[in-house]
């Protein structure tokens, strides 16, 4: 019964996108589990996938964030806004090595910082695609190990593209914070999402300001399912869904299911 349940789930999520026809069964049973249950059904799900090596990422790249038409350069989310660049990088050629300014370089951006789960790179979560996309060295750094938020332009440090450092516009929340371009924000919502469920045996162990033991502070929560509903699936997040598929043999089920991100986390604010 167990197997056969996790199997349904697995053929929803599957089913959302077109990857396999619809079925009345398929969708009573997604009904079934919701909040911390669902949760760890999917983990048990998704939780286990090819770790790859932090050195494979560069070549996994190539499959999971070319530029449209262009399958030699790189899908940059920092620098890319609404088809404008900033700069071009070109994959392995540009790869970092050292940056002094925009448009050097591209390196390997954990959209959850590595500091947040210990810094090693020996972690599965180290060289998970799902939250790892290749991005301009310099904004990289920039971006630091800050949380996501909605950044007060008025004396943030801003990208070319419009990504801000700062302070957030929310004055109840303290310290810097990073805000990337309204384009991608869903994409690293659900990014998020996923992280807190296929880690879900280890997310109580993680240090972040935007943790709270084993799931989100209400105003990270708040900011992420904001991101996630203004910010829907696109079809770049699709295609990328299917090569990490590929490549790690697991998937990111809120990329397949959207609707499932409100079957677990409400807005709490």
């Amino acid at each position: 019964m167990k197997k056969l349940f996790l199997f349904s789930i697995v053929l929803i999520s599957l089913n959302s996108y077109g990857y396999l026809s619809t079925s009345t069964t398929e969708s009573k049973v997604s009904s079934q589990l919701q909040g911390e249950p669902l949760r760890k059904k999917l983990y048990e799900i998704i939780g286990k996938h090819k770790v790859l090596s932090y050195k494979e990422l560069w070549k996994a790249f190539k499959k999971t964030d070319p530029l449209p038409n262009q399958p030699d350069k790189v899908f940059d989310i920092y620098s890319y806004k609404k088809g404008k660049l900033p700069y071009v990088y070109k994959l392995f050629t540009d790869q970092c090595g050292h940056y002094k300014k925009e448009g050097d370089c591209y390196n390997r951006e954990h959209s959850f910082p590595k500091t947040w789960w210990g810094g090693s790179l020996h972690k599965p979560m180290a060289t998970d695609l799902f939250h790892i996309y290749p991005t301009d060295g310099f904004v990289n750094n920039m971006r630091a190990a800050y949380p996501y938020a909605e950044v007060d332009p008025k004396n943030a440090k801003r990208s070319l593209s419009g990504s801000l450092v700062g302070k957030a516009k929310n004055k109840h929340l303290k310290g810097i914070f990073f805000e990337p371009v309204n384009e991608f924000k869903g994409d690293l919502a659900r990014g998020y999402f996923y992280l807190l469920t296929a880690y879900y045996d280890k997310v109580q162990n993680w240090s972040s300001p935007i943790l709270k033991g084993n799931n989100f502070t209400p105003w990270a929560q708040k900011i992420l399912l904001k991101w996630h509903k203004q910010d829907p699936v696109s079809d770049k997040e699709i295609k990328r869904n299917k090569q990490i598929m590929a490549i790690q043999g697991n998937y990111n089920p809120f990329i397949m299911s959207p609707g499932l991100v409100k079957k677990i986390w409400k807005d709490n604010l």
